[in-house]
């Protein structure tokens, strides 16, 4: 039984996205075969004081946790003093651990790849691959910090020797592979994307009264659901929304379920003329299946210096829940290529493409069969191109090709994702 050692900054028990994707990618990959070693940190994503016990094993997975400080992940400062100590840590434990046939280190902690200089250090001959959610130092420069944004360049060299360490970086999206290609590493490039967590089997039927609350007058309901935070943008969102309440009122109605650092803003860019927008508590994981049903389509977003560097992974929940999705964003942006490529949904950049956007939604508002069966192809396509069953077989096919191979040429990827 080969053996995977697995990096990543949150784990179970945390229920942040992320961490839930890396421990289903242990879980799964344990079921094809591997023996697991997840090497995580001891903090709640939501509590930073809490901490959980060093070491324990969770459906086949041995979870090994390294403490470090309560320090808060809100500010830049405290957040980079978090990733540095965990990654010396990691490093230092590192030493201990037994053999692996193959390492995966995800991007979070900020900087995390750098932990591959250490680790190719010590163990030169297994195959060490990068699964990339987010790219630093990128998104420091997209947040603009001005005291941690000096640091950049010194960042970017340090970065591209730690990808130079790495046999195989897995990008999420063609933008961001297209960023990381810049580094010039030499490692074999794959896309492969984060799946939903919530996957069933057919379409999501509404619950008439959980609609009701939410869209009580609206033919259309659109549903912006997750976090508004800086990557996420609204001003595009709202030019649509307000383009259609001057069509036809209310028929066509948005509602933002959110939480994150730009709430602010959009609660106070929404006035007392939008009739047709309205604002809904952020749903706890048990209410989420009926919150997402309660919408006809659903609404993604992503700010255009910050294409590239993140991928919202609401787009893919959107699909599995059978619901195409509003994507306000870069039109040469991941997400968009996906919709013109694979038709489930619209995408919005810029204001003269507002009324033609305007002109479908009125469309859709009018023809409940047209929505169906809309919803079912956004289904559909979710099952057969990113589900965590198929995106997980070929984690496994991969991880076993850097076993065979760990220093083979650059691959084209995986077409059935190119946009």
């Amino acid at each position: 039984m080969p053996r995977l050692l697995l990096y990543y900054h949150f784990f179970h028990p945390n229920d942040v996205v992320s961490a839930r994707q890396f421990s289903d990618l242990a879980v799964e990959q344990v079921k094809r075969g591997w023996e697991v070693i997840a090497v995580t940190s001891d903090r709640d994503w939501n509590a930073p004081t809490a901490s959980y016990p060093a070491q324990e094993t969770w459906q086949g997975v041995d979870i090994r946790r390294v403490h470090r400080p309560a320090w808060p992940q809100a500010r830049a400062l405290p957040r980079l003093g978090n990733s540095a100590y965990l990654l010396s840590a990691w490093a230092a434990q590192s030493r201990h651990l037994p053999e692996a046939d193959a390492i995966v280190v995800g991007s979070d902690p900020a900087f995390s790849p750098t932990l591959a200089i250490a680790l190719k250090r010590m163990r030169p001959k297994t195959p060490i691959l990068h699964w990339c959610f987010d790219l630093y130092p990128e998104a420091i420069e997209a947040e603009g910090g001005r005291a941690v944004s000096a640091l950049v360049p010194l960042a970017r060299r340090t970065m591209a020797a730690a990808y130079r360490r790495c046999d195989v970086i897995v990008d999420i999206g063609q933008t961001m592979r297209r960023r990381l290609e810049g580094y010039g590493a030499g490692a074999r490039h794959e896309t492969l994307v984060p799946w939903a967590l919530f996957e069933p089997e057919q379409p999501l039927i509404p619950d008439a009264n959980v609609r009701a609350s939410l869209f009580p007058k609206a033919k259309l309901a659109l549903l912006y659901a997750g976090t508004m935070g800086r990557a996420h943008d609204f001003e595009m969102i709202l030019r649509v929304a307000r383009a259609s309440r001057a069509a036809s009122g209310q028929d066509i109605s948005f509602c933002f379920a959110c939480r994150g650092n730009r709430m602010n803003e959009l609660r106070a860019a929404v006035g007392p003329d939008d009739i047709n927008i309205s604002f809904a508590p952020f749903a706890a994981e048990s209410e989420l299946p009926a919150r997402l049903a309660a919408a006809d389509v659903h609404i993604v977003s992503l700010r255009a210096e910050w294409e590239g560097i993140v991928v919202p992974s609401k787009f893919f929940a959107s699909l599995a829940v059978g619901r195409p999705v509003l994507f306000a964003g870069p039109n040469d942006s991941e997400i968009a290529q996906w919709i013109a490529s694979l038709g489930v949904g619209l995408s919005v950049a810029q204001e003269s493409e507002v009324p033609a956007i305007v002109a479908r939604l009125h469309d859709l508002a009018s023809d409940p069969a047209k929505r169906a069966r809309w919803q079912g192809h956004a289904h559909e396509t979710y099952g057969a191109r990113f589900s965590k069953r198929v995106t997980n077989d070929r984690w496994n096919q991969l991880l076993r090709e850097s076993l065979a191979d760990p220093n083979r040429g650059e691959s084209s990827g995986d077409p059935s994702l190119k946009a």
